[in-house]
């Protein structure tokens, strides 16, 4: 299995490198994709916190910028600016994203009337059935008046794109954003979403709720369609594919063990249920899962700590 239960050994696999330098705050907290990760930056280490994780990282200078490293394993943590690369065992994981900004690239959309933005570094463009615009200088300023975090992208004097880091659900598919968007043109309020759905799945391992065994099933998305977990007896990999329409699983590949009856029984009803997925939920502000046929919830799963 090329990276099965990444995140319980984590503890034991970090190298970090930075290609220009460490970030200017003392602490930042990531979500790399689903995985929240916070790193704790001095002179001449940075401690990671994890789940249940606790890891201090020495700097070692590097011509790429800062090296923060554990020799003995394998991890790297790029950080340029508010978004990072985490890469464990040769497996990337999703982008890391500084919580408090953010991502340089995203798009929102909404429907009734459809409209869609793509946000790219400082320039933004509209695509809407009346006729596309484009926007060669936009401005990005957080709001400190809300409960959650929130920004305000000025496209122009009249237009705004306001971003709310409140999870959000496409009005004609269901799908879920981690976004909320709503768009203002000449007074006029358009809702919708933003960001990419994958994020809100992959990177974190999950944990099947109220599994009778003693070491539940787990499943872990990556951001390249790849997952992998434990089942109750084996472990698995595979592919999914996450559409605009909804999630489904490729067939996937178990190692071969023999386990007591009730571990046989637990890991057949997962795949079985597995094969029947449409689509997903999540909740708890991001900390459980759901997979789903339809309206029909299959399984069940909570963020592993």
């Amino acid at each position: 299995m090329r990276l099965s239960h990444a995140l319980s050994a984590l503890g034991s696999m970090i190298v970090l490198t930075g290609c220009d330098s460490a970030p200017q705050s003392t602490i930042v907290e990531y979500g790399c994709g689903a995985l929240d990760v916070e790193a704790t930056f001095s002179d001449q280490q940075v401690n990671l916190k994890f789940g249940d994780q606790r890891v201090a990282l020495e700097t070692k200078t590097s011509a790429s910028g800062v090296l923060y490293v554990n020799q003995q394993q394998e991890l790297e943590f790029w950080n340029k600016g508010s978004q990072a690369q985490l890469t464990i065992a040769g497996q990337p994981y999703p982008l890391c994203i500084d919580k408090a900004d953010l991502p340089q690239q995203f798009s929102a959309r909404g429907n009734e009337p459809f409209w869609l933005i793509h946000v790219n570094s400082g320039s933004a463009s509209l695509r809407q059935p009346s006729g596309d615009r484009d926007y060669p200088k936009i401005e990005i300023s957080r709001l400190n008046d809300t409960t959650a975090n929130t920004w305000k992208v000025e496209l122009r004097s009249d237009e705004t794109l306001q971003i709310s880091d409140a999870i959000c659900r496409d009005s004609m598919s269901g799908m879920p954003y981690p976004y909320t968007a709503t768009l203002t043109r000449s007074d006029r309020l358009l809702s919708g979403c933003a960001g990419e759905p994958r994020r809100l799945i992959s990177g974190a391992s999950w944990q099947l709720h109220a599994s009778a065994l003693e070491k539940p099933p787990t499943i872990q998305f990556m951001s390249d369609n790849s997952v992998f977990g434990y089942s109750g007896c084996n472990s698995y990999q595979g592919n999914y594919q996450l559409t605009g329409e909804g999630l489904s699983f490729n067939p996937l590949a178990a190692t071969k063990m023999m386990c007591s009856p009730e571990q046989m029984s637990a890991e057949q009803a997962l795949f079985e249920a597995l094969e029947q997925v449409t689509r997903f939920e999540v909740g708890d502000n991001g900390n459980t899962l759901q997979l789903r046929n339809n309206d029909e919830t299959l399984l069940r799963f909570i963020k592993a700590s």
